[in-house]
């Protein structure tokens, strides 16, 4: 089917069949004319998170964005901006104005050199109105702490950033952390971080519009903890070849396919932007 644009949703069911309330997202007849999606706040309204349906203070929803080759590759030469456009750098920007805070990889940080994210005017009375410091800040999830804190991403950050790691990291890295001003999150007893309990800490600073930009294997293992609420999934029209990641990496294949639920698609120059949510409604987790 044929979208004109940034034009409206392609007709879905109703909110109600979905699992989503109406809050969650806007359906096509109520979202007006096709401008309303060519401008930030109308982009901003359409991705609106529904908080609503979060039953606890520290149970945050948390949403992915990432983008896709045709075949299924999610960078090219280990960089996502091959990949992407000017419209997926637009809803790239909206969903970071949305965000209390941004849960990226270590792996991701260091390919693309990750800087703070910025505060925006375009944001900041929305921002304001729901309680949400300036910009979102930068929550990187590091087992080693091998991360340049020279680097912006610690050296001038709008808002703090966060490193997660566990309790088994080094204790030198920790302390150049600390002294870089960074925030630091233990979740996990070993090396490893626990990404349930990083989650849950993250939650408990107030962080309840999380967004993950990945990379694959960070994003693999949300799906694999069963973390993952929403996926904004961009389907770039292009053929990479080689082996690129996909959007996941996980050591091992999920039991049953986690299903989740389209809730709104639009279309920019072959270019599809989509929105899947979890099938139903998410139940309280443990702890």
């Amino acid at each position: 089917m044929e979208l004109p644009g940034w034009g409206v949703p392609a007709p879905l069911a109703p909110p109600a069949e979905t699992g989503i309330p109406p809050e969650a997202g806007t359906p096509r007849e109520e979202l007006g004319a096709p401008e309303a999606l060519d401008t930030l706040d109308g982009l901003a309204a359409a991705y609106s998170y529904p908080v609503h349906l979060l039953p606890a203070p520290d149970r945050p929803w948390l949403r992915a964005n990432m983008v896709s080759s045709l075949d299924g590759a999610a960078h090219h030469e280990a960089h996502s901006a091959p990949l992407s456009s000017d419209a997926d750098m637009r809803l790239f920007g909206v969903l970071r104005g949305l965000a209390d805070a941004i849960l990226v990889g270590a792996q991701t940080v260091r390919q693309e050199g990750y800087r703070p994210a910025k505060a925006r005017e375009a944001f900041a009375e929305r921002r304001a109105a729901a309680g949400q410091a300036p910009a979102p800040a930068i929550a990187v999830v590091s087992a080693s702490l091998n991360l340049d804190f020279d680097a912006p991403l610690f050296t001038e950050p709008a808002t703090p950033t966060i490193l997660i790691t566990g309790a088994g990291a080094p204790r030198p890295a920790m302390e150049r952390a600390r002294a870089a001003g960074a925030v630091l999150l233990v979740a996990g007893t070993g090396q490893r971080v626990d990404l349930a309990e990083a989650v849950r800490h993250l939650g408990a600073l107030g962080h309840r519009r999380l967004l993950t930009e990945g990379g694959p294997h960070l994003l693999g293992q949300l799906v694999a903890a069963d973390l993952l609420d929403e996926l904004c999934l961009t389907v770039s029209p292009t053929l990479t070849a080689g082996r690129a990641d996909r959007i996941t990496v996980a050591r091992s294949a999920l039991t049953l396919p986690h299903r989740m639920r389209l809730l709104s698609l639009l279309e920019e120059d072959g270019f599809l932007f989509s929105r899947y949510v979890r099938a139903a409604a998410p139940a309280p987790r443990d702890g």
